[in-house]
């Protein structure tokens, strides 16, 4: 498995369980950009609380499920024909942990329409580091995906603006970091909303796919890591 996979599941881990909440059904396209490499393009995928997230052009991956309701995310690996299913964690613990840590949103007066969506600014700065977004209703909770992340280009996003969303029904439309110098560093900006309606399909494992048993996995290498 690739080292992005592995730090997407990761950070799509902190994804709060008041997601369940959001009533839009549809798909959120994102450009994000770090300053380093390509623009890296994904899609995020939204029904009854469910979320999938691809990234168009990867050909190993299918992309990843999340089902807060069932607590549990599944890593789709199209060429293996497997998939992997990890239990999540305790988020509402992880979003206090974040709190505690001094990130907080803070609203600003300005306010801007972006792709049909009323957003209002929101500004987040620790460290030096300065985060300012562009937050809408009516789109659900969004998953974080986790500073470092190699989808990102392996650049950090800034600070914890991720986790000072979670168990907000605010979706970020545009987010932009800068670091202590005024630089920016980070860009993630949606660039087309569809609100239409999802295949159950789309998040589920593919008939005839294999479900992955690490637990099995990590068994049979015990003999030979003792020997």
């Amino acid at each position: 498995m690739s080292k992005f996979f592995v730090a997407l599941v990761a950070g799509l881990l902190l994804a709060p369980a008041a997601v369940l909440a959001a009533s839009f059904e549809g798909r959120v396209n994102f450009t994000m950009t770090s300053g380093q490499g390509q623009p890296q393009h994904l899609s995020y995928q939204m029904k009854n609380g469910r979320i999938r997230v691809e990234m168009p052009g990867q050909t190993a991956m299918g992309g990843m499920i999340i089902d807060p309701a069932r607590r549990e995310s599944t890593v789709i690996m199209t060429e293996q024909r497997m998939y992997m299913v990890t239990a999540l964690p305790d988020v509402v613990a992880q979003a206090a942990e974040a709190k505690a840590g001094g990130t907080k949103l803070e609203k600003t007066s300005r306010k801007e329409k972006l792709l049909g969506y009323d957003a209002a600014e929101y500004t987040s700065t620790i460290n030096g580091v300065k985060t300012i977004l562009w937050l809408a209703e009516g789109l659900g909770s969004f998953m974080a995906l986790g500073r470092g992340n190699p989808l990102l280009g392996g650049a950090p996003t800034g600070d914890d603006w991720e986790s000072a969303l979670a168990g907000k029904e605010l979706f970020p439309l545009r987010v932009v970091t800068k670091d202590n110098t005024g630089k920016e560093t980070f860009r993630m900006e949606a660039t087309a909303i569809e609100k239409q309606t999802l295949s159950d399909a789309l998040f589920a494992p593919p008939a005839g796919f294999q479900k992955l048993d690490m637990g099995g996995m990590m068994q049979g290498l015990m003999p030979a890591l003792g020997k």
